[in-house]
């Protein structure tokens, strides 16, 4: 049981790399003379694929015996907390837009999740939100999420 729970690290990232090609599968790896949308995912799921075979197989022929890390009763709250932040967060994106949806993420994630102090978080809060909008929606032109009732 002890190496089957060794392996799941790496049997989930390759899970998760084969659902990145196959999610992106419908996308182009190069766009004429410059890389598509599929080609940082592409490398980025291989990266993920050789790394998460590389750690079986080193699991595998046991020269890496060291019992797993797990999280104790308020680590797995905290994960479960921040798990689902994450659901509602992308189930809100379609309805709020990427911008109101990170704006309401990230304090609960900082306040609820983390417990840190008040006003750093709301203040780290603003510095990312902003961010977000000006450079990826404003500079670079990215178009974001927006709320359903534009």
């Amino acid at each position: 049981m002890m190496r089957f729970l060794q392996a799941v690290p790496a049997i989930f990232m390759i899970c998760l790399a084969a659902g990145v090609m196959l999610g992106t599968t419908g996308l182009r790896f190069w766009d004429g003379f410059t890389p598509g949308a599929r080609f940082f995912p592409g490398w980025l799921a291989g990266a993920a694929v050789i790394l998460s075979l590389a750690l079986l197989l080193t699991q595998w022929r046991g020269t890496d015996a060291g019992a797993p890390d797990l999280p104790d009763a308020r680590g797995t709250r905290r994960v479960l907390a921040a798990m689902a932040g994450l659901v509602v967060m992308a189930l809100l994106v379609p309805t709020l837009g990427m911008v109101p949806a990170a704006a309401l993420f990230m304090p609960f994630l900082l306040l609820v999740v983390l417990r840190a102090a008040l006003l750093p978080s709301l203040m780290t809060t603003v510095i990312v939100v902003v961010g977000i909008e000006g450079v990826f929606a404003r500079w670079l032109g990215v178009p974001l999420p927006a709320p359903f009732f534009q």
